[in-house]
């Protein structure tokens, strides 16, 4: 048998539900209240002497202006070193490769250079690019270059003899 409990509402209860509860009741300080007030923003004693500084956005990178260096193939697959244009060695080795800066380490490549070589066992020509034109190129790369221009120009000098 379940039994039924009866409760009585207090006279307070009774005003609060009525809306009749007393001022001091109802309007007791909370600890929420003083941490409000301090986090809300408070406006400056004094105007700041200047506005604030806006900057512009930076410039977008332009885009490079170089083309990456290829790897330099090895010595023993490659037979001779080609301008592109005009099909024949280069005619001055030192100008292949002009400093990017005066007093920078990384060269330019000048001309756009390949190999033609001579692969499988029939020897089939074929042409490789070894630097394209305005690639940026480490000293010991076009070093390793030149030493190949000026042997193959050596021993193109002693076969016309």
């Amino acid at each position: 048998m379940a039994g039924t409990t009866r409760t009585r509402k207090t006279a307070a209860a009774k005003a609060a539900d009525a809306g009749d509860a007393p001022v001091a009741e109802t309007e007791q300080p909370t600890e929420e209240t003083p941490a409000a007030a301090e986090t809300s923003p408070k406006a400056p004693d004094v105007a700041p002497l200047e506005p604030p500084a806006v900057h512009e956005a930076p410039a977008a990178p332009a885009e490079p202006g170089y083309v990456s260096p290829t790897e330099v193939i090895p010595d023993d697959l490659a037979e001779i070193i080609l301008d592109d244009e005009t099909k024949e060695p280069p005619a001055d080795i030192d100008a292949v490769f002009a400093p990017v800066t005066p007093y920078g380490s990384s060269l330019r490549c000048t001309v756009r250079l390949i190999e033609r070589t001579y692969v499988g066992p029939h020897r089939n020509p074929i042409e490789r690019l070894l630097q394209p034109k305005g690639a940026h190129v480490s000293e010991s790369i076009a070093a390793r270059i030149r030493e190949r221009l000026v042997a193959q120009a050596e021993t193109a000098a002693r076969n016309e003899q």
